[in-house]
């Protein structure tokens, strides 16, 4: 059910248009045929990852068009917080989640990592130059990230709560994945 004047809607499809089953990147809970088919010969979707999503078109990293990010009004100032899972692939016992403010930073000890936490996008949407949310209900949430190593940028992305592995932050040591949001009201 793609729109056919409409580019912004690509994702709503993709992501709440299985009528709120639970869908992920496992092959054994695939996307509905028609939808999948769809997906896979709309020539107008270059989003993609180097990793194996099923069912998501896969592009080359240097075709990704550059995109500003838009907080809807009715999204501003209702979230303060996320939390992070930090997975230490290495030692298990390392692995933990976080509650970070958005906009604020915290470093993984020893690492010369630091993570940035940029804006939450509770029903993320995406067209051709902007990043942002259709409303404030979480349905496909989402937060920016940016990963600096010894002050370089590494990884500058999103990670999407329902969809971890999508776009996801590849490091040798550690994986980061959106658990929760925490809204603005919540003491």
């Amino acid at each position: 059910m793609l729109a056919k004047k409409s580019t912004t809607l690509f994702l709503v499809v993709f992501f709440a248009g299985a009528g709120g089953c639970s869908m992920g990147t496992d092959p054994s809970t695939p996307l509905p045929e028609q939808s999948l088919s769809e997906l896979q010969s709309a020539s107008r979707l270059k989003e993609g990852s180097g990793q194996k999503s099923f069912g998501h078109p896969q592009v080359n990293a240097d075709q990704m068009p550059a995109r500003g990010v838009n907080v809807p009004r009715d999204v501003q100032g209702k979230w303060k917080a996320v939390k992070i899972l930090v997975r230490n692939k290495l030692d298990g016992e390392l692995t933990g989640a976080r509650a970070v403010e958005l906009g604020s930073s915290f470093s993984l000890e020893g690492s010369g990592l630091k993570v940035t936490v940029g804006p939450f996008l509770p029903n993320f949407v995406m067209d051709k130059t902007t990043y942002t949310s259709m409303g404030n209900e979480e349905l496909n949430p989402a937060v920016q990230l940016v990963v600096e190593e010894n002050d370089k940028i590494i990884y500058k992305g999103w990670a999407f709560k329902q969809f971890p592995s999508m776009y996801a932050f590849e490091h040798e040591v550690y994986s980061l994945e959106l658990l929760a949001s925490v809204p603005a009201d919540v003491s």
